[in-house]
């Protein structure tokens, strides 16, 4: 963030070993600051060190009688008269799967179980077609495992668009192979030539993609949308600030599932385009101002492993379920696998971390929520003083060290 009347950058960072320890200790000589490649004079340092579980729990847990469901221990009374941390806990109810939600909740509730904070706050938001508050902002982890489990949540991540979006796949793999490939020319049917139905099945084709592009184009832009108004509303609290962000993914080209599955059936006709629809902009707006205010994301996949990967959550298959070519599988793979791109550049831009490939969410949550415990905080004036606009690149290191460094990539050099 750009203070106007010093411009400082401010840059929080967390450094571990190659094992994931947190290294602390460090002072500001220890560390180097690059922008755009160019040495910056760090004139700001601060650190922070304080752990998320108590030992007061750890010793209930131990001393349990028999390991039977607990509810979680009383928070210590506060001992700051205002938080320091705040985390908002944002689960993405319109891209993500049900099937894959109870892994989420199970998660979720683990971390709240242990949870004890003196100096943090927690929200818990559903983030569908519209953001819908959960759990308003609270000091107390029970309260949010509370809402973890209540019906209302539940009922959220069932009326996700998810699996519209599975059955829209399903349907133009069924319409690809039954209508389109049986008229016309696909390269799983061989080189028979178009026949007369061809013109109607082409046109059939072309009407499903377009109104299944325009009606996901339109529900990813109030998804961003509302994605922005969180991170607005996050940076309004005088506090540090992460949303820890939980979803299956998404594209930023709408659309981009199903030009996959066609390109799988191999249509002779090459006339066919890409979408051209893309929400590359909206996305642009979210970093900006996330990095504007310093506000880090840290971005959960909650389809868990990676492994024939499908639109809903591998949910969805197109050749065993569906009838289609081997290819379709695979396109289908790769259509999943960029979805994780949107949430790999929330992170990375921001400062956070990108949690993936891993049937331990618990484990993505929990560093979340550490690494805003064991930080540091680097200031540097800029040596470019120009407000163009245009981004700026930081890269920090600690000198002499074979460390791992995490920070915000950079930073659009603008004047408010």
């Amino acid at each position: 963030m750009i203070r106007e009347n010093v411009r400082q950058v401010l840059v929080p960072v967390v450094v571990t070993d190659q094992k994931g320890h947190y290294i602390t200790g460090l002072r500001a000589s220890d560390f180097q600051v690059l922008e755009d490649g160019a040495l910056q004079k760090i004139v700001g340092f601060g650190t922070t060190t304080e752990p998320s579980i108590s030992s007061a729990a750890d010793a209930s847990n131990q001393t349990s009688d028999k390991d039977s469901v607990r509810a979680p221990a009383p928070a210590p009374a506060a001992k700051v008269r205002t938080p320091r941390r705040t985390y908002l806990i944002c689960v993405d109810a319109l891209h993500s799967a049900f099937s894959n939600f109870s892994r989420v909740r199970k998660a979720l509730g683990k971390f709240f179980e242990q949870e004890q904070s003196v100096d943090s706050q927690y929200a818990l938001i559903a983030l569908g077609r519209e953001p819908k508050v959960i759990q308003d902002s609270t000091r107390d982890p029970g309260a949010v495992l509370a809402a973890i489990q209540s019906k209302n949540f539940l009922n959220t991540i069932l009326e996700s668009e998810a699996r519209g979006l599975a059955r829209d796949a399903q349907q133009f793999t069924e319409l690809m192979r039954d209508d389109y490939c049986k008229n016309c020319a696909c390269e799983s049917r061989g080189p028979a030539p178009d026949g007369p139905g061809c013109p109607g099945a082409k046109g059939r084709l072309l009407s499903f993609l377009l109104l299944s592009g325009e009606r996901t184009s339109a529900l990813n832009q109030n998804f961003l949308s509302g994605l922005s108004q969180l991170v607005k509303a996050t940076a309004s609290i005088p506090a540090q600030r992460t949303i820890v962000f939980i979803s299956d993914g998404f594209n930023r080209n709408p659309g981009r599932e199903l030009y996959a599955i066609m390109d799988g059936f191999g249509p002779k006709d090459r006339s066919f385009q890409f979408n051209p629809r893309d929400n590359e902009d909206q996305l642009q707006s979210v970093l900006k101002l996330a990095v504007h205010y310093d506000v880090k994301f840290y971005t959960i996949d909650s389809r868990g492993l990676y492994a024939a990967a499908s639109l809903d959550g591998n949910s969805f298959d197109a050749s065993s379920g569906g009838g289609g070519p081997e290819k379709v599988d695979l396109n289908v793979m790769s259509a999943a696998h960029q979805n994780t791109d949107a949430l790999f550049q929330l992170a990375h831009e921001t400062g956070g971390l990108f949690f993936e490939n891993s049937s331990d969410l618990f484990k993505g949550i929990h560093r979340a929520f550490a690494d805003g415990r064991e930080s540091y905080m680097l200031a540097y004036v800029p040596t470019n003083h120009t407000l163009d606009g245009k981004y700026r690149k930081i890269k920090v290191d600690v000198k002499g060290k074979r460390l791992l460094v995490n920070a915000k990539a950079g930073y659009w050099a603008t004047s408010d």
